[in-house]
């Protein structure tokens, strides 16, 4: 059943696209594997573009329902790549920016835990990159998408369930492992590889295969990343003239989380700010609202 749902071109009184989002949580036989279902449709004027970005994040499966609709991402400062109509975005670790013509994607969230279960590859093959779903997840990628493009809008949780539930049944045999991780990567105080390690129990040498192979990044960059998104969005939360008292304890002053700011987002957090577009603002609350975090790398595992 849908959640909650945002059209943008009913908010403003003369938008520059039609814009309409949607999310779902997934079926909780999925809880911890999959961070939940979205929808993008937007429909920008007559020869323009609509552009926006994403947030660093987790893997993302995501379907255009018309084949045809051009959509380019660029992550990063890499070459912008036109994204397959069924497409498997691998963890991010910088901000990948969008711009496409008038369209619909629809997509599901997976996390580490629901990789270690799906994918067939270590993550890291795929961090930062954009590929043909096929390539990865097998042929029957491509009749799950088929169903979805005949499917109603209200209609997809089910069939994205029905296909992961399938998929995700089997435990990973270093599953209990992977969540603990999952976890401590957001806890606050483990600022160091080393407490990360101490924490766990794990062997640093192990700590470091698990995260490549199911995360897709090393352990340092993960910690980095998580205080950095945690620090933007208390920033967002906390609105001007709270900058200090937003960033993560962590950080030894505010230049110290302005230049980590370069490397996730390639610029100040000002600047990204006022770069989104709408539909990335209005995804933040929604996105909150429906799934219980703002970002997907923020989404806390099951219990």
């Amino acid at each position: 059943m849908k959640v909650a749902a945002f059209d943008e071109s009913s908010a403003r009184a003369d938008p520059p696209a039609a814009m309409r989002m949607d999310y779902w949580k997934p079926s909780p036989r999925l809880e911890g594997l999959v961070s939940g279902y979205h929808l993008y449709a937007v429909a920008p004027p007559q020869g323009q573009v609509h552009s926006d970005v994403f947030q660093p994040a987790w893997f993302n499966l995501r379907i255009l329902l018309d084949p045809q609709t051009r959509w380019h991402v660029r992550c990063g400062e890499g070459e912008a790549v036109r994204v397959p109509d069924v497409a498997l975005f691998g963890p991010s670790s910088t901000a990948c920016w969008s711009q496409s013509d008038a369209g619909t994607v629809i997509g599901a969230g997976i996390t580490p835990l629901g990789w270690a279960r799906l994918g067939s590859r270590s993550a890291a093959k795929i961090a930062d990159r954009v590929v043909p779903a096929r390539d990865v997840l097998g042929e029957d990628v491509e009749a799950l998408a088929r169903h979805l493009r005949s499917a109603a809008p209200g209609a997809v949780p089910a069939i994205f369930d029905a296909w992961l539930i399938d998929r995700m049944g089997t435990p990973h045999r270093d599953e209990d492992t992977i969540a603990r991780i999952f976890s401590a990567l957001l806890d606050p105080n483990l600022r160091t590889v080393g407490q990360l390690s101490h924490s766990l129990g794990i062997a640093l040498r192990q700590l470091e295969r698990l995260c490549l192979r199911s995360f897709g990044f090393a352990p340092k960059l993960l910690l980095r990343r998580a205080r950095f998104l945690r620090s933007l969005h208390a920033l967002i939360r906390g609105g001007p003239g709270r900058r200090a008292l937003a960033i993560d304890a962590g950080y030894t002053d505010y230049s110290h989380f302005i230049r980590e700011a370069h490397e996730f987002l390639g610029m100040k957090p000002t600047q990204f700010l006022e770069a989104c577009g709408p539909m990335f603002t209005r995804s933040l609350q929604l996105r909150q609202a429906v799934l219980g975090a703002p970002a997907q790398a923020l989404t806390r595992p099951a219990d």
